[in-house]
């Protein structure tokens, strides 16, 4: 199987491209893969409890439903440290399997995986 990492940078603001990430993720996920994700910017949001919970694209995908079945899955999301840290996000705020990570982190992730950004 191959790892995959989706880089996510687009908010709340931008329901089509978060809502896609987070369904190619969970398309990848279900058929074996390897898969992280990464929220930089204002991305960030989207690991916050109940933060996505309205997020709708206009094909009616929501991002709920794809964020409960990766955090069901394990995915692991990092989250941007000074991007979380600025907006005053702490760990105690953050869905099931979102971490703080770094720049090097990041790098090192996209080193050894297929890379997806939005």
């Amino acid at each position: 199987m191959e790892k995959f990492l989706f880089v996510l940078n687009r908010g709340l603001e931008d329901p089509v491209r978060a809502t896609r990430a987070l369904q190619l993720a969970k398309v990848a996920k279900e058929k074996g893969h390897e898969v992280n994700i990464f929220l930089v910017d204002d991305a960030v949001a989207y690991a916050i409890i109940g933060l996505a919970d309205s997020v709708v694209a206009p094909t009616g995908d929501n991002a709920k439903q794809y964020l409960d079945y990766l955090i069901e899955k394990k995915v692991t999301f990092h989250l941007c440290t000074p991007c979380a840290r600025t907006r005053l996000f702490g760990e105690d705020q953050f869905i099931e399997g979102a971490k703080l990570s770094t720049a090097s982190v990041l790098i090192d992730l996209a080193a050894e995986s297929k890379v997806f950004t939005f």
